[in-house]
């Protein structure tokens, strides 16, 4: 049995980064619609046998739950303070997959190879673009301490050798393809897919970022 866990973020704060070529309402629309997919590849994943959700909208709460998922409201506790009150709560003794609601390419398949990744008694770990965690499946979620955001691969890495955890990690492939930067979503513009992430992109004007970006 493994569990997956997927935070999400407030609405109020979906995808700031693109705010230079999104209006609010459009990225709140995005967010949501890259969590449907999300939910819909774990749901036809032959490896995961329980779903949770936290969250503190009750737009994602409505989502969700029309799925008969499980949802956590999380309060707006922030992101790896919702992870660890579940984590401490339940107790698992099964691994747990923590993964992103922002990966808008990934496919059963790819968490099914992902999840088989985690090494006896381990942990596994996708890694972003920008040195974050994507993904990260652990057989005894108690042992790490996790700290997703920015940089988050590294401390890991680090907070699993620490544990003595075996470790392996991935960073390619649509487990670790995440929608935070301009130059992100423009890449996905090029190849879209055809779930609701895809058609919401074919409705919306995405324009050319409003100010000079490096990223």
């Amino acid at each position: 049995m493994i569990t997956a866990l997927i935070p999400f973020k407030p609405l109020s704060e979906a995808k700031s980064r693109l705010s230079t070529i999104l209006p609010p309402a459009d990225r709140r629309a995005l967010a949501l619609a890259m969590l449907d997919d999300v939910l819909t590849a774990l749901e036809r994943s032959q490896r995961i046998t329980q779903i949770i959700v936290t969250a503190s909208d009750a737009a994602a709460q409505a989502l969700v739950q029309s799925r008969n998922i499980e949802f956590i409201n999380d309060a707006s506790t922030g992101l790896n303070p919702a992870i660890q009150q579940v984590i401490t709560a339940r107790e698992f003794t099964t691994p747990l997959l923590i993964m992103h609601a922002d990966l808008p390419l990934v496919e059963e398949d790819d968490i099914d190879e992902f999840v088989t990744m985690m090494p006896s008694g381990g942990v596994a770990l996708a890694g972003s673009h920008d040195g974050g965690t994507t993904a990260a499946i652990c057989a005894v979620p108690q042992r790490m301490r996790w700290s997703f955001g920015e940089q988050s691969l590294e401390r890991h890495l680090a907070a699993a050798r620490a544990s003595n955890m075996p470790v392996r990690s991935v960073r390619e492939g649509p487990i670790t393809f995440d929608i935070d930067r301009p130059v992100d979503l423009y890449r996905l513009l090029l190849d879209p897919g055809g779930r609701q992430t895809g058609r919401l992109l074919g409705k919306l004007h995405i324009g050319a970022p409003s100010k000079p970006t490096h990223e």
